[in-house]
């Protein structure tokens, strides 16, 4: 039987308590999602409302996880239910625990930013770091935390990802390292030539519609610099038909004889 205050479950195959790692990395890649929603949308609009509200559910889940039990975590139980149908990969709780009481330290900070209204570099900063650990943990299976966590204790079992069991093969993880500073390498050739070569040309991509529509009028009259706004505004206003002609119904043979005439 479950207990309510409990961190970790009891299973036959081992003698220490355990957590579902896959249930941990669904959970983490939802809250990741979440969040580069909601800062997308605070960048865009400055608008705090999305951004407080999911802080605040982080701040519960974590609680809840560390203070209560995991499996009632309300992220914890989304996550469990999309990998529902996966087989369970069960890892030992002390390192998760540890890692999680991280995650209540940092949604402690972000109590106190929204808390106080405070908006500095520095809750921007919490947030990213936020996001990135929960990046590390979806996509790649690494929980910083619990690596922190086997700095300290060596008698482990089943860490996250085996960090507790592999050893790590340093002559291979050399050669990795090397084809990922070459891949690198070709990666950034292949951007600058297509930077340098194919896109060079791209200084009005961030004009407005109405300014390419005056540098396109600019240049069908004759109008070849069109560096700043100054010449863009005069190129329209040297073919722009004064009043008294719109007034006697001869706008178009004003244009026709006095910008036709100059383009030719």
């Amino acid at each position: 039987m479950v207990k309510i205050f409990e961190f970790g479950q009891k299973i036959d195959q081992y003698d220490f308590k355990v957590i579902n790692e896959r249930d941990a990395r669904a959970s983490a890649g939802i809250m990741f999602l979440l969040g580069i929603v909601v800062l997308a949308y605070f960048l865009s609009t400055r608008n705090l409302f999305w951004a407080n509200l999911f802080t605040i559910t982080f701040i519960i889940e974590f609680v809840i996880r560390v203070f209560v039990n995991p499996i009632y975590a309300p992220y914890m139980i989304f996550g469990s239910l999309i990998v529902s149908n996966q087989e369970p990969e069960w890892v030992e709780a002390k390192p998760k625990k540890f890692a999680w009481i991280l995650g209540v330290l940092l949604g402690a900070i972000m109590s106190y930013f929204i808390l106080f209204d405070i908006l500095v570099p520095a809750r921007f900063l919490t947030c990213v770091l936020c996001l990135i650990l929960l990046y590390l943990e979806a996509v790649f299976g690494i929980c910083l935390g619990c690596i922190i966590y086997k700095w300290f204790n060596k008698k482990l079992y089943k860490c996250p990802g085996g960090i507790c069991e592999v050893p790590q093969n340093k002559k291979n993880l050399l050669s990795k390292i090397i084809m990922s500073i070459f891949y690198i390498s070709v990666f950034y050739g292949v951007f600058y030539s297509l930077k340098t070569y194919k896109y060079h040309n791209t200084t009005n991509s961030n004009l407005t519609q109405e300014q390419r529509d005056a540098m396109e009028f600019s240049q069908d009259n004759g109008v070849v610099t069109i560096d700043n706004n100054s010449s863009v505004q005069s190129a329209k206003d040297e073919c722009k038909p004064p009043q008294w002609a719109i007034d006697i119904g001869h706008k178009d043979m004003w244009i026709e004889h006095h910008c036709n005439t100059k383009s030719k």
